[in-house]
């Protein structure tokens, strides 16, 4: 006998060895679905973790108010004011910056540049400093008091409210119609834009500003105020809402002032 006669011979699994060596379709269909489990358990939690903006946002889309950022609001040779009492003796000449948290860093910046709210931040300006004495201006608490005078002052100018339209306060909320009312200046809501919005339900001619009260409308108004729960509310112009339209308009701010600074301050 060869030594390859000599080799032995393998002896075939046992029937229970070969049915555990053997693949185990069942099984591996549990694995399967055990592993998408886990994953799908994982990606919820991931996407939990995702920061949603108050309110919902807009569009479904995330909006984050950045800053600080620093804007020059004051003209070329700045705020020439006459300062109250001495029979009008006095004066201030005074050059501000302003810190902001916005949405976009250059919207304030962009507000400041154009001739309109150039206007009216002279005009905050000059109506605020008007009130103050020479002798109030001069005092460091005096100043600081002046100080935050500007600051509310100023943050409705360089942040108007906007009503529906992201690019320009001016606009109309295209699918709604709806605008903001001749006194929209007036207005005491400062909450920021993508967190607050009109709830309108034109065939029932009623409007309601977040969590307040429902306001109804004939549909002539140009200058009616809706107020949220706690009293602070916005202007508007229902005039142009359209008849079929159901739903929510975005309402508020694109960002606040945060400070005023003295560029240069001189009282004379």
């Amino acid at each position: 006998m060869s030594a390859e006669d000599k080799k032995p011979v393998e002896e075939s699994p046992a029937p229970a060895d070969a049915a555990a060596a053997a693949p185990q379709p069942g099984k591996k269909k549990s694995a399967l679905l055990g592993g998408g489990v886990v994953a799908l358990i994982a990606l919820a939690w991931a996407l939990s973790l995702v920061a949603v903006p108050a309110g919902g946002g807009h569009h479904g889309e995330e909006h984050h108010i950045a800053g600080p950022y620093v804007v020059e609001v004051s003209p070329s040779a700045g705020f020439q004011v006459n300062l109250a009492g001495d029979g009008g003796k006095h004066y201030l000449s005074l050059k501000l910056n302003v810190e902001v948290d916005a949405f976009e860093e250059g919207y304030a910046g962009a507000r400041a540049s154009q001739p309109l709210y150039q206007a009216k931040l002279t005009d905050a300006v000059l109506r605020t400093a008007s009130q103050k004495t020479k002798g109030e201006l001069d005092n460091a608490v005096g100043r600081e008091v002046f100080r935050d005078e500007l600051r509310l002052a100023l943050d409705p100018v360089l942040f108007p409210v906007h009503v529906g339209d992201e690019r320009a306060p001016e606009n109309a909320h295209a699918p709604s119609g709806l605008r903001f009312g001749r006194s929209i200046a007036k207005s005491s809501l400062r909450g920021l834009f993508y967190e607050h919005a009109m709830h309108i339900d034109a065939a029932r001619k009623s409007i309601h500003l977040d969590d307040g009260q429902e306001v109804e409308f004939q549909g002539d108004e140009t200058d009616l105020y809706v107020a949220d729960a706690r009293g602070k509310g916005v202007f508007v112009d229902v005039s142009a809402v359209h008849e079929d339209f159901v739903g929510e308009v975005p309402t508020g701010t694109f960002g606040r002032v945060r400070n005023v600074y003295f560029n240069t301050f001189l009282t004379q």
